[in-house]
């Protein structure tokens, strides 16, 4: 199934229904030529993508994945008659001129890889299932992040008091879509046969290697995004680090907080994970957009907490607050859909709740627990929601 390329200049991203193969099961690609032997019913290889649709993997009821595609987030029509929300930020801006600039320049490159081929969909699956710390790792197009995530990794790990030793942080880069035998891998895990994934994965390599604006996969189109997975075994609890969402914030001037501030966010996710807060009962009870937005308010003041604190990333609060300004528009006010996570002001109220905390535990002179932190949080949570607790 083709993507249906967006009316006028708005970019909507596709989510597949739920179904697959084994995700974990590799087949050995035969050539373009078998490919279209196999599927001769059809014209030319690309129109068997008309046959196909590429499906969304089905995850065990255990696993968790946490702020599945910001890209989608900062697509998201905001409408100005529901809510005092500006309809555009400047994180969004960003990354659309970025998009909508490639699609000018290079209409039929641009349209064949993000509409036909869904490339940024390979992406994002090639990191949550199969990427892993068995590789090298790097941050950032030209690894310029590498260094100060690293720190802030195993920071993470002595602050908090869960088991974060086998939590991978992973790297997520457009470029792995010139690998074929990766790409094609992906493909299979949404769904298509191996004879087409082996098609479509040097279709996406020779697409790319003939564009001029899209650098080879280095370019936010594909990598806005970061994300907690735990999905359980075989596959590796992570954090997943994309160079493109990194790479916007730095072009906005918060290079120096942002890559720090998105992994606390995902680390906290992880906190959640381990000690059961998505079983607590406003993360199970009420509608799909207030559960998420209980669960995202807590990794607000949850990373909040983590940055400011003297033993933490020891970071000046104000200019943490600058830099959340700009990071909590990506959140929205789209109430009814079940990714909201929470408005502006109440992500503010929320970072605000973790500042003070981080103070008093510093007045107090002691680390608080993963379960102080979130006991506390749980009785501010009706004052945080307030602001806007009508919507």
């Amino acid at each position: 199934m083709r993507r249906t390329a967006p009316a006028g200049s708005t970019l909507a991203i596709v989510l597949f229904a739920v179904a697959c193969q084994d995700p974990m099961a590799t087949t050995p690609a035969p050539t373009p030529v078998e490919a279209r032997a196999e599927f001769a019913h059809v014209s030319t290889i690309a129109d068997a993508a008309i046959a196909y649709r590429l499906d969304r993997p089905v995850l065990p009821p255990s696993a968790r994945v946490s702020d599945f595609d910001m890209a989608s987030a900062a697509r998201r029509a905001i409408n100005p008659d529901d809510y005092v929300c500006a309809g555009s930020t400047a994180i969004s801006n960003w990354w659309l001129n970025e998009a909508l600039t490639s699609q000018a320049q290079e209409p039929a490159i641009f349209n064949f890889l993000y509409f036909d081929r869904a490339a940024d969909l390979v992406v994002f699956y090639d990191a949550l299932f199969f990427e892993t710390e068995d590789t090298p790792q790097y941050f950032g197009y030209n690894g310029e992040y590498t260094h100060v995530l690293e720190k802030t990794h195993r920071n993470a790990d002595l602050f908090w008091d869960i088991d974060a030793e086998g939590i991978q942080l992973i790297g997520m880069h457009g470029s792995m879509l010139l690998d074929v035998g990766r790409v094609a891998q992906t493909y299979q895990l949404l769904g298509l046969p191996p004879a087409v994934a082996a098609v479509w994965a040097s279709e996406v390599r020779n697409a790319l290697l003939q564009s001029q604006t899209l650098n080879g996969g280095d370019h936010s189109l594909f990598t806005f995004n970061a994300f907690a997975a735990s999905l359980g075994a075989p596959i590796p609890d992570k954090i997943v680090m994309g160079d493109g969402v990194m790479a916007g914030y730095e072009a906005l001037g918060f290079g120096d907080v942002a890559p720090q501030a998105i992994y606390a966010h995902e680390f906290a996710h992880h906190i959640q994970f381990q000690n059961g807060y998505f079983n607590d009962p406003h993360a199970t009870q009420g509608d799909p957009p207030e559960r998420t937005r209980y669960t995202e308010l807590m990794a607000d003041a949850m990373s909040a907490f983590y940055l400011t604190h003297k033993r933490g990333a020891t970071m000046n609060r104000h200019r943490v607050a600058e830099f959340l300004e700009v990071f909590f528009q990506i959140g929205d006010c789209a109430f009814t859909n079940a990714g909201h996570h929470g408005t502006p002001n109440q992500r503010m109220a929320a970072a605000v709740f973790g500042f003070e905390l981080a103070d008093g535990a510093r007045e107090q002179g002691h680390l608080m627990t993963s379960e102080q932190v979130h006991a506390a949080f749980v009785a501010a949570y009706p004052d945080i929601i307030a602001p806007d607790a009508l919507q």
